[in-house]
């Protein structure tokens, strides 16, 4: 059988409307909770409060590198958990509630604090916030991954995952400017307000619903009757051909996309509008709706095309137009036409949609790689390891973008940068562009999972264990 031809998904392995709303709508929280912080504190620590770009940096890092135990930890507990509530239910019940207590401390900081306390705080409060995402994210996506055992099923229940993540994106980009309202007082008061409210409606209310509805299909059973260690189990993980492509695409895309996004504040606020931060961050939210509306676009045009041509390539055609995207980002982000940027949108936008659906689904099918190969059902330690590397990747981007901008001169005491400011901030942003999607297209070129190979794992496994 070819990548182009296809199965069937039957009857019972179709997942109904309740779970993919109870389950997807955990996309919500579980996207906000990967890029809030950064998100807002980058306006609020960095832009308001003066902090270091270095010291921001290193701050978004510390907690993404603390995670390398955490996550594996956490994942490797959810997998061989026996409760009576499930495997993965009470984590992200327990973890939605502790996010949103964590969340909101992060914004109590003071303006009249130096360098060092204003990153102390954000350090420590960061660590506290990503420890208590981390036990509610974990057995969340592994509970996603196990939903359904079909190749395609998967893919149309991860559509409306990603559907949810993408609303949270199109929300998130109103955090920001809804922070800057004058009624507040200050951005630093209305930060705090902002947050409170996403940490009562969008952590506690949104993120407690997969707990409450979500039927586990592994149910009480654990992962396996037998005793693979931690470490063993970590090194079995990271030594899969398929993941290790997975999270080389991810990373680089990551890596690469949230430099760009992080500049993206920078250039358009000191290149394209001459030093104007409450329209930079006005104009920036609107490209950032102009993405997520390109995505609710592309979401079921992505579910429908990944399962006539195949996840792979539907992939590698939305990484093409991506990398014509990092090419327009130097002619279209201009101070002469500043609404011209909202174009960009249309090359680099249905990327983030295609992986938000199709690398989920191809996770899944990994997962079921990894227990033909080694008896174990584990999604937790591979939703783990495979979280883990993307995140080290999206928390050193703050790190590298700081050291761009010094490097660059930049200088956040002065509204007009040099020219040779602008050029460098204006180089990384498109560069990083351009090479990431490159980079992503031969990685995938090597990934052998097709839906030929996915059907014939499941019978193997369904050979061997029964059907589940």
């Amino acid at each position: 059988m070819t990548e182009q031809e296809h199965h069937s998904t039957k009857p019972e392995d179709r997942v109904s409307l309740i779970q993919r709303l109870g389950i997807g709508v955990g996309g919500f929280p579980a996207f906000t909770g990967g890029l809030c912080v950064q998100t807002l504190a980058q306006p609020i620590f960095q832009i308001v409060m003066g902090l270091n770009p270095v010291l921001f940096g290193v701050a978004m890092t510390i907690p993404r590198l603390l995670d390398a135990f955490t996550d594996p930890l956490i994942g490797r507990w959810s997998d061989r958990s026996a409760s009576r509530f499930g495997r993965r239910r009470p984590f992200i019940f327990v973890g939605s509630i502790v996010m949103a207590i964590t969340f909101a401390l992060i914004w109590f900081a003071s303006p009249s604090w130096g360098n060092v306390a204003l990153f102390l705080w954000l350090t420590t409060t960061s660590i506290l916030f990503y420890l208590a995402y981390a036990i509610f994210v974990v057995p969340l996506t592994s509970l996603t991954y196990e939903v359904t055992p079909d190749y395609h099923e998967r893919t149309r229940f991860m559509a409306f995952w990603a559907t949810f993540s993408m609303i949270a994106g199109l929300v998130m980009n109103f955090y920001a400017p809804a922070a800057q309202w004058e009624g507040f007082g200050s951005p630093v008061i209305g930060t705090r307000w902002v947050a409170l409210g996403i940490s009562v409606v969008v952590f506690a209310g949104l993120g407690i619903i997969p707990a409450m509805v979500a039927k586990e299909r592994f149910g009480t059973r654990r992962s396996s009757d037998t005793e693979i260690g931690f470490i063993e189990a970590i090194r079995q993980a990271v030594s899969s051909k398929p993941l290790l492509l997975l999270i080389a695409v991810i990373f680089a895309l990551n890596f690469c996309g949230t430099i760009a996004g992080s500049l993206a504040q920078y250039v358009v606020i000191y290149h394209v509008l001459d030093g104007d931060i409450k329209a930079g961050i006005a104009l920036n939210a609107l490209n950032g709706v102009c993405y997520s509306i390109i995505g609710f676009i592309t979401i079921p045009l992505t579910a429908w095309i990944g399962t006539r041509i195949g996840k792979r390539r539907t992939v590698q055609l939305a990484l093409v137009l991506s990398s014509l995207g990092g090419i327009g980002k130097w002619v279209l982000v201009t101070p002469s036409h500043p609404y011209l940027l909202l174009f960009d949108s249309l090359l680099s936008g249905p990327l983030w949609a295609t992986i938000g659906v199709l690398i989920p689904s191809m996770m899944a099918d990994l997962c079921d790689y990894d227990e033909l190969e080694h008896g174990e059902r584990r999604e937790g330690v591979i939703g783990a390891v495979f979280a883990w590397i993307t995140k080290v990747g999206l928390s050193f981007t703050f790190l590298f973008s700081g050291l761009v901008l010094q490097f660059s001169g930049f200088d956040q005491s002065i509204k007009l940068q040099s020219p040779h400011t602008i050029t460098i901030m204006r180089l990384f942003f498109a560069g990083a562009s351009f090479a990431a999607p490159i980079f992503a297209i031969i990685c995938l070129h090597y990934y052998s999972i097709t839906e030929a190979r996915a059907y014939e794992i499941r019978s193997l496994l369904e050979r061997r264990r029964g059907v589940l």
